[in-house]
């Protein structure tokens, strides 16, 4: 059987071109083995996740673990770029999106999608300006929703039910400022829009490093809140469930066999 293309994205991701009124045609759902073609966005500013190298190649540790994973399943995997998170969970949600990696399971999110097994611990941490580290005064994560500070995040992201409560509460008091992307952020924090801002653990850090800013932005001095595990996230419009199953053992034998452990190594990133 001839390979066939998965259509995946790590964090950002559509198939375009897919509205309303062409509801009724979206293909059959994805089985295994993989039975029809597919296309994928992704970002491309998430070093060393994801990111375009000096021959404008789409790169990174989430890039060739999805295309090491994917090959094991004999589905080809076409990665473009990209969409902003919010507009791709509404995009799975309709069958438009077949699936996203490193995903938070959530109750909301498991009416419309099937989650793979987890593959990684995931934490969130505060990031100020360096400048304003030593006036903002937190002495616990709790304090978010009560601190006369405006806090940043990304819409559509989800941080754990602890952090998440917190902010409802900060967002009554006017508090949350939502940006698109990690570059609106920094540039939200560095220009005092928002005191802290909300980012993933150690990626928050790596982001910074590659983009030259470790020196402006820093964590702030409260532990990382380990939220929960990471999955794939798959449309049940699209996927089929046994689709998940298979990937699920195709996953397990990557963990079980080192490629994951060589990936982090080759990236820079500490094994969980």
């Amino acid at each position: 059987m001839a390979r066939l293309n998965l259509l995946l994205a790590c964090c950002f991701l559509t198939v375009g071109g897919l509205h309303a009124a062409q509801a009724n045609q979206l293909p059959a759902a994805l089985d295994w083995p993989c039975q029809r073609a597919a296309v994928s966005r992704a970002a491309i500013d998430m070093p060393p996740y994801m990111f375009l190298n000096e021959q404008k190649q789409l790169v990174g540790y989430r890039v060739e673990f999805m295309q090491q994973l994917f090959a094991r399943l004999k589905c080809d995997l076409k990665i473009m770029t990209d969409l902003p998170w919010k507009r791709s969970l509404i995009l799975l949600e309709n069958g438009e999106v077949d699936v996203l990696m490193n995903v938070s399971k959530s109750a909301e999110r498991e009416h419309y999608a099937w989650f793979s097994a987890a593959y990684d611990d995931e934490k969130v941490a505060l990031f100020v300006a360096a400048a304003q580290r030593e006036h903002i005064q937190l002495k616990q994560i709790a304090d978010l929703a009560t601190a006369d500070i405006r806090v940043g995040i990304i819409r559509g992201n989800h941080y754990g039910a602890q952090f998440m409560a917190l902010l409802a509460q900060a967002e009554k008091r006017g508090n949350v400022v939502e940006a698109i992307d990690k570059p609106a952020l920094y540039q939200l924090v560095l220009r005092d829009r928002v005191q802290v801002y909300l980012d993933y653990y150690p990626n928050g850090l790596l982001g910074l490093r590659d983009e030259k800013l470790d020196q402006e932005i820093v964590r702030y001095p409260l532990a990382p809140l380990s939220i929960g595990q990471v999955h794939f996230m798959f449309s049940k419009k699209s996927v089929s469930p046994a689709f998940v199953r298979q990937l699920d053992l195709a996953l397990a034998a990557m963990q079980q066999d080192g490629s994951v452990r060589k990936l982090q190594y080759k990236y820079g990133i500490t094994p969980g």
